[in-house]
């Protein structure tokens, strides 16, 4: 089954992904993304300060869920 596109899962609920793709080269807009704990936590709440963004995908994806043969 192909995926749709701008659409992701999460628990296994499929959830649509909303706004437009930024081009390269575009300064970040301010978003809001769930942090460690899941409170909101805004690109703006770091205004001045050094910051290093890493995104990682949901764990409870098929992929990751696929641990290969057990041997």
């Amino acid at each position: 089954m192909a995926a749709k596109k701008n659409t992701i899962t999460f628990k296994g609920n499929p959830m649509a992904l909303a706004g437009r793709w930024p081009k390269t080269g575009d300064p970040a807009p301010d978003f809001t993304v769930l942090g460690n704990d899941l409170s909101a936590v805004k690109l703006s709440d770091f205004k001045g300060k050094t910051l290093v963004i890493c995104s990682v995908p949901s764990l409870d994806t098929s992929v990751c869920d696929n641990r290969g043969p057990q041997v």
